[in-house]
């Protein structure tokens, strides 16, 4: 690993990108732990100083898929993986994963624990919360994706090498490539991704690499907090890519008709209630603002993946799932069923599936 820190530099004179074939070595000797957590902190900061190039970036989202399980094809299925530092504000795309799951969308969820620089609540944790089984065979997981369309898997177990670069990655408190192979890691082969990035000009360097990864249908989200979840409160911009171009797009939630005050940070508890009470038909004055991004981001959805004919018939869905509590019925047959795979594969544990009430 050394080498490789030396060619990079740090911006002295005589720093160079990496080759694919030499970032395709250092990606493996840092997964297969062959270097030490010291060096592998100084060859991600040398990185993320230098910049990622997109060789470099490709190597390592090639190095890092070929450690992880092994799952069968759901091509159209869509990869979504949020933000690495976790959530303080209302996830809205828990919701909006569920009601899409519930007209047969298939939706992929992935993400480890939450990362500095910011610590908020992590999708595991939420799911959690619900009383989703998170540690389920490969069998299990496919089984449960196939007939409810939704699933979540966990970084660590998904790809094992990520997760003993965790306390790396927590004790550097920063965002380094690494953050973009757990993004992109693509665990299904999915050929739609929807994917958040913190600021317009990370959207660049991933343009190059979305179709090189596997993926025909990219959405790129400048979010809420970094997330793939757009704000009702003010226009954010989105990239589009395909194999036949790219495009920038300014999203003016306004023209829709839908206005609010900007969200605010919530607990994981407050954001678990907040979840069960919209997805279970509540639709009172006092959830409105949070209700209503959740109709946005799903109808936005719908309609940028060929569901639907218009957006405001994606809207028109979304309310309409969320009045026959179609997301609560999903996340109920996930508890239950997530349960009973555990059963299956570990039989002494006893039923402890929790109704999400």
């Amino acid at each position: 690993m050394k080498r490789w820190i030396q060619a990079m530099g740090t911006g002295m004179q005589g720093s160079r990108d990496l080759s694919y074939e030499e970032a395709v070595e250092a990606a493996h000797e840092m997964a297969r732990g062959d270097s030490t957590d010291a060096q592998c902190a100084a060859f991600l900061m040398a990185l993320c100083m230098k910049g990622e190039a997109d060789e470099e970036l490709m190597a390592f989202i090639d190095v890092f898929r070929s450690y992880s399980l092994n799952f069968h094809t759901f091509a159209d299925s869509l990869n979504c993986a949020g933000p690495t530092e976790g959530r303080q504000y209302f996830p809205i795309t828990l919701p909006v994963s569920l009601l899409l799951a519930s007209v047969g969308f298939s939706q992929v969820l992935h993400g480890g624990d939450s990362l500095p620089p910011r610590q908020g609540t992590a999708m595991k944790e939420l799911l959690e919360s619900f009383g989703v089984a998170i540690d389920l065979s490969v069998k299990a997981w496919e089984t449960m994706l196939f007939h409810l369309h939704i699933g979540f898997l966990h970084t660590d177990q998904l790809c094992p090498p990520l997760g003993k670069l965790k306390q790396v990655r927590e004790q550097l408190g920063l965002r380094t490539v690494m953050n973009t192979v757990e993004k992109v890691i693509n665990p299904v082969r999915s050929l739609n991704m929807i994917i958040g990035v913190n600021q317009r000009k990370a959207m660049e360097s991933l343009i190059p690499i979305s179709i090189r990864s596997g993926f025909q249908n990219v959405y790129i989200v400048n979010g809420i907090e970094g997330s793939e979840d757009l704000p009702i409160y003010q226009n954010r911009t989105i990239r589009i890519v395909t194999p036949w171009g790219d495009e920038s797009r300014v999203v003016e939630p306004q023209k829709f008709g839908f206005m609010s005050e900007p969200l605010q940070p919530l607990s994981k508890d407050d954001q678990v209630t907040m979840v069960r009470r919209i997805i279970a038909g509540e639709d009172s004055e006092e959830l409105k603002r949070e209700r209503d991004h959740v109709i946005f981001n799903t109808g936005l959805r719908l309609m940028w993946f060929d569901k639907v004919g218009s957006y405001e018939e994606g809207f028109q869905l979304a309310e309409s799932l969320l009045q026959r509590k179609e997301a609560h019925k999903v996340m109920q047959r996930w508890v239950d069923q997530s349960h009973h795979f555990t059963l299956q594969d570990h039989p002494k544990i006893r039923d402890s599936s929790a109704k999400i009430g």
